[in-house]
């Protein structure tokens, strides 16, 4: 919390931060289990990596049924749907450890991927609601800091797992101590600012299909288009980086030292995607951390073992800065009553196309090495830049009164009680 003070978050901001921040953790950690740790579970699971990836692809298809669940976000209010979906989440990560069998891990898992989305983008737009317009960024970009400590949990898991008789099974049973302390720092939490506002002006939509505008559906379409290529790239771009360094190069020991010293670029990422992304917008950012990624899996996949260090980190910084600029923009481009359901559809497709890109690879294995398909890839993911050209700068504007989150600019926000404990 000091920490928070010093970097110029007020008081009102850190109690909405305090109890949010974890959630990248969890994220980021379920995103490392199924790449970097993906030979490890395939082993204990009795499965090829090219056959895991693909029961990877159906875990991260299952988010798609967070939007449902996030639209009651929109219509009840963003608190209990946070304490929803923690509680599920919890449930079924300790179920995990329990499976017996690829069945029942993948089905497990499923449930748990659906609630895992529905907490990662509520936390994300609670902060992007929550916070002053021009620290919008800084906050997400503080939960995706934590959320690198993820990637450094399992690295270091990875070489423990081989010394308990608990295997694979342990990654699941430790995110459980975490997750306990998420619940108690949430146990008193209020409703945001932003949804209270369109309740009292009458702006909620109780349809379950949200009434969007033509030019909000073009921006939608457009946003969704651009974070699906990304999508489609990093997926297999981390799950195949992490087997090419420990089948093909046989870096065990180093590649968790890799790992763990990419948590530096991931801070710089984030840092580029939040704060930065304050100060000269949010479109400059997004093509920055494309070209970054882009760069990043071209030389990870030229098999050049010299170049897959820097490539690693510069994927890294990449993807930490997508991610961290796309959760503001997005809460920027959408109105309060319909912003947790098309946040979800674009971030539900993101999931989507990355399980689409691992099925790809997956499939044309036997036939074409997976370096030479996702070296290709990696170039033409530099073709989505063309997209950014049709989508609005919204960096700063206001999302509390207006009725578009890119038609006002922004005003002065009371620090008003919310979301924070009683």
């Amino acid at each position: 919390m000091t920490a928070l003070a010093r970097i110029g978050f007020t008081r009102h901001e850190r109690r909405i931060l305090s109890p949010l921040v974890l959630t990248g953790f969890f994220e980021t950690y379920d995103v490392a289990l199924l790449t970097l740790a993906a030979p490890v579970l395939a082993d204990g699971l009795g499965l090829g990596i090219g056959a895991f990836g693909i029961c990877v692809a159906l875990i991260r298809l299952a988010s798609l049924a967070s939007v449902p669940v996030l639209r009651l976000a929109d219509r009840w209010g963003r608190r209990m749907l946070l304490l929803v979906s923690l509680a599920v989440f919890t449930i079924a990560t300790g179920m995990t450890a329990l499976a017996v069998g690829v069945v029942a891990f993948v089905l497990v898992q499923m449930v748990a991927r659906v609630f895992q989305a529905t907490e990662s983008s509520l936390a994300g737009l609670v902060i992007a609601e929550e916070l002053r317009p021009h620290r919008r960024g800084a906050g997400i970009s503080v939960l995706g800091i934590v959320s690198g400590l993820g990637f450094g949990a399992v690295a270091g898991l990875l070489l423990l797992v081989p010394l308990t008789p608990l295997g694979w099974r342990l990654f699941y049973l430790v995110a459980l101590l975490p997750l306990a302390l998420v619940a108690y720092l949430r146990r008193n939490l209020r409703e945001t600012r932003a949804f209270a506002v369109a309740r009292a002006e009458n702006r909620l939509q109780t349809s379950f299909w949200p009434r969007v505008e033509p030019a909000q559906r073009a921006t939608c379409l457009r946003a969704l288009a651009l974070v699906s290529a990304f999508g489609v790239v990093q997926t297999a771009c981390f799950l195949y980086a992490s087997e090419l360094a420990q089948t093909t190069y046989g870096w065990d020991g180093r590649f968790t030292l890799i790992v763990v010293l990419a948590g530096v670029f991931g801070v710089l990422g984030y840092f580029l995607g939040g704060r930065v992304s304050d100060r000269v917008g949010r479109k400059p950012i997004v093509a920055a951390a494309i070209l970054l990624a882009s760069a990043g899996t071209m030389l990870i996949f030229t098999e050049v073992e010299g170049l897959f260090i820097p490539g690693f980190f510069l994927a890294t910084a990449g993807a930490a800065s997508f991610m961290a600029v796309t959760l503001t923009y997005l809460a920027e481009l959408f109105p309060t009553e319909i912003r947790a359901t098309l946040i979800s559809v674009v971030l539900s497709c993101q999931v989507a196309a990355g399980s689409l890109g691992l099925v790809i690879v997956g499939a044309l294995a036997s036939v074409v090495k997976p370096s030479s398909v996702l070296l290709l890839a990696g170039g033409a993911l530099v073709g989505s830049l063309v997209l950014l050209r049709g989508l609005p700068e919204v960096g700063g504007c206001d999302i509390l009164h207006a009725a578009q989150g890119h038609a006002a600019p922004a005003q002065p926000q009371r620090a008003v009680p919310a979301l924070q404990p009683a």
